[in-house]
């Protein structure tokens, strides 16, 4: 089956389909999706979670727990989180999507794998998998997820209010989607009871991004604000985010540049590129995005990339120094822009 758009998976009521790959640049919608998907599968469902670290080492896996009955719920539904380019997981998506049967849904998320891998290949030309590529939506793409969230959970939004909501989490679907459900709590609104978002509302739930956004750390380190770096790690460590959150952050951001440098070294000026409808970069990243092209070559975006790979790597392993590995890497990046500026 061949690519279908995200909005197409958001309108489907039930999982038709063996293995439903989610990738691209925007790991918001991802996320989201991704989750949305698990939750059709019924909040009773058992949920495994598998890694591509582990379909390498056993590809028959997927296959055998796809087939494997629950024996704590009626229904069961598998997570895979791939890294990388997805090649880790080929064999055992192959073996999955050519099995006699299968009676749990996969959910597959990877950010760094693209339209052309081997991977979305091999799903889009099975009958039993269906792949989405997830790019960043433009601001009037996210007023329409916005109101579409809201309706959701019996709340009635109007434009302004939700360019509002918008602007006040920097356009984070899945922080977005989390400022809804706590409005329609705060209102006592369901499907049932149709409740009105005043703009006093929003503003007096305080939608705070500060604890979740981690722009301001990709921008510090790709940017080479060298000197910035003490006060963000201490900022990031007194919020708890995430460092593996952080560094997948990172590798969204330069799979992004990657293709916005492909156009950049065809010829067309960065600001143009960042500034394209096609580009899916958010209005307040414009700026940034801009500069980081004219730091990051495609050279040093690869080694980039193969980095944060490795990094992410050590944080799920167990027994490794991986805070240690995450400082130094993203201080690394930070004084290689530094020179490259």
């Amino acid at each position: 089956m061949k690519s279908v758009k995200p909005a197409e998976l958001e309108r489907v009521s039930r999982l038709d389909h063996r293995f439903i790959l989610l990738t691209g640049p925007d790991d918001a919608t991802m996320g989201a999706l991704a989750t949305r998907l698990t939750g059709l599968a019924g909040k009773e469902a058992e949920r495994l979670d598998l890694t591509s670290s582990q379909m390498s080492q056993d590809p028959s896996l997927l296959a055998a727990e796809a087939a494997s009955m629950s024996l704590f719920a009626g229904a069961r539904v598998i997570r895979l989180d791939i890294m990388g380019s997805g090649d880790d997981s080929l064999a055992a998506v192959e073996a999955l999507l050519g099995a006699d049967s299968a009676i749990n849904p996969v959910i597959a998320t990877g950010a760094s794998v693209t339209a052309k891998s081997k991977l979305v290949k091999l799903v889009e030309g099975s009958d039993h998998g269906v792949a989405a590529i997830c790019y960043q939506p433009d601001r009037r793409a996210l007023v329409g997820i916005a109101m579409s969230a809201a309706e959701g959970e019996g709340l009635r939004l109007g434009n302004a209010e939700a360019q509002l909501l918008i602007d006040l989490v920097s356009g984070d679907q899945a922080l977005m989607r989390r400022e809804v459900e706590k409005i329609a709590l705060y209102l006592d609104a369901g499907r049932d009871r149709q409740r009105q978002v005043t703009a006093a509302d929003i503003a007096a739930l305080g939608a705070a991004t500060h604890e979740e956004d981690v722009s301001e750390v990709i921008n510090t380190a790709l940017g080479g604000k060298v000197g910035d770096l003490p006060a963000m790690f201490a900022t990031a460590a007194a919020v708890g985010v995430a460092e593996i959150r952080i560094i997948r952050a990172l590798a969204i951001r330069a799979t992004q540049l990657a293709r916005l440098r492909a156009e950049v070294d065809a010829g067309a000026h960065p600001a143009t590129v960042v500034s394209a409808r096609s580009s899916g970069v958010f209005w307040k990243e414009q700026g940034a995005v801009t500069a980081q092209l004219h730091i990051w070559d495609s050279v040093r975006i690869a080694r980039l990339m193969s980095r944060l790979l490795d990094c992410e790597r050590s944080l799920k392993a167990s027994g490794t120094a991986g805070g240690v590995l995450f400082r130094k890497l993203v201080t690394d990046i930070a004084h290689q822009a530094a020179r490259a500026r």
